[in-house]
């Protein structure tokens, strides 16, 4: 039987995904109401939330340092308290500085939140047992999207205020704060043996980071332009593009927790190449649909391609290294939280630029053709370096 003690413990390694995903996934349907609070065009509110990503960004670089100065218990308790008091902040104060300020700081305290829960994760499972419960973080991601898109829709039909989904999330912050500061959390300190293990860097995984960084910024413009797009090509009502938004994040819970096994039994890069033509060739049919039925049922398809990969993307990366390390790790996540900060500028600035929602999504279409490119080269690369040890690169420093 599972103790309290270890159950409390799950949850604070888990909910972290959770919470992310109900900041992340609504931002695409609140655009719209956030630009009507403030009485600014759609393009300029969903660029805002790009403070949001920034801070996801700016978090993951914090995390490298913040647990040499303070327990990880103290980091999850107060970084949860943090996100509640900022969301009841954008609640209570219609003002654009603080509408900004407060996006930034749930950026940064919530991706730390996400690096602690890995880091427990690390320090109390290993084997198949850490792989299962880092893939249980990947799935309540996904269930986070398809349960956050279902309030979100619920709460702007009933014309309540755009940050009242994110209320839910402060609620869910509190109580894992509680949780976890009623939890025995041992303090594992890293050994030194790390450091004398030298990091390898080579083109290899450097053009992972590069493609992980493309994947990544056309991933969170599909979750942000799509339910506009429905809304401005088929005349959607919000129930509609919520809908879309609920199918894509079915297909990434399946594809989730599907490609794992998948995974298990073909090699990785026939699997992302897989996935991200099945992703590409959705977006394209959506795109050329003349009915929102099709766009909704392609909806599953690109939900699985996206919701899918990232892990396989890890992999990958680090196939290419002999011996990697916590930086090569780091890497990954540090260009994929690239990615996402900069997708709200990027696609806002194409939309602004167009004057079409569609200019954006063709963008993310054309990105994932360089990014399945950009894995067919690498795996011949990889393919080569197997039989030539001396392409594997050389320890840096």
């Amino acid at each position: 039987m599972v103790s309290l003690q270890r159950l409390k413990t799950i949850v604070v390694c888990l909910f972290a995904s959770f919470v992310i995903s109900g900041l992340l996934n609504p931002i695409g349907l609140i655009g719209g109401s956030v630009a009507e609070s403030f009485g600014i065009p759609v393009t300029i509110a969903v660029a805002r939330f790009g403070y949001f990503t920034i801070g996801v960004f700016v978090g993951y670089i914090a995390s490298f340092y913040i647990f040499d100065y303070m327990k990880l218990k103290n980091v999850v308790v107060i970084g949860y308290l943090i996100i509640a008091a900022s969301i009841a902040c954008l609640y209570f104060f219609d003002h654009f500085l603080v509408f900004t300020v407060c996006l930034f700081l749930v950026g940064v305290a919530a991706s730390i939140q996400v690096c602690g829960a890995s880091t427990l994760v690390s320090w109390l499972w290993d084997g198949k047992s850490r792989q299962s419960v880092l893939l249980a973080q990947d799935a309540m991601f996904n269930a986070g999207g398809i349960v956050f898109t279902a309030i979100t829709t619920a709460f702007l039909s009933r014309e309540f205020h755009w940050a009242s989904t994110y209320l839910v999330v402060a609620c869910i912050a509190l109580l894992i704060s509680l949780t976890a500061a009623t939890t025995r959390i041992e303090q594992k300190h890293q050994r030194g043996s790390d450091s004398e293990i030298a990091t390898t860097w080579n083109i290899g995984i450097l053009t992972v980071g590069f493609s992980v960084l493309l994947f990544l910024t056309a991933k969170i413009s599909i979750f942000i332009w799509m339910p506009q797009y429905v809304e401005q090509t088929f005349d959607a009502g919000i129930s509609q593009s919520g809908r879309l938004m609920q199918n894509i994040f079915v297909g990434a819970l399946g594809g989730s927790l599907i490609g794992t096994y998948i995974v298990a039994k073909i090699r990785v890069d026939y699997f992302l190449a897989g996935m991200l033509l099945i992703g590409a060739s959705g977006m394209w049919f959506m795109l050329a649909a003349s009915d929102l039925h099709t766009v909704l049922l392609l909806g599953y398809a690109v939900g699985a391609s996206v919701g899918a990969t990232f892990n396989g993307y890890m992999g990958f990366g680090l196939s290419f290294v002999q011996s990697p390390t916590h930086k090569n790790v780091a890497f990954v996540l540090l260009a994929g939280g690239v990615g996402s900060a900069i997708a709200p500028i990027f696609s806002s600035k194409i939309v602004a630029i167009t004057g079409t929602v569609a200019s954006a999504l063709y963008a993310c279409f054309i990105i994932q053709i360089i990014v399945l490119i950009t894995v067919l080269l690498l795996a011949a690369l990889r393919r080569h370096a197997t039989r030539n040890i001396v392409l594997l690169g050389r320890p840096a420093g």
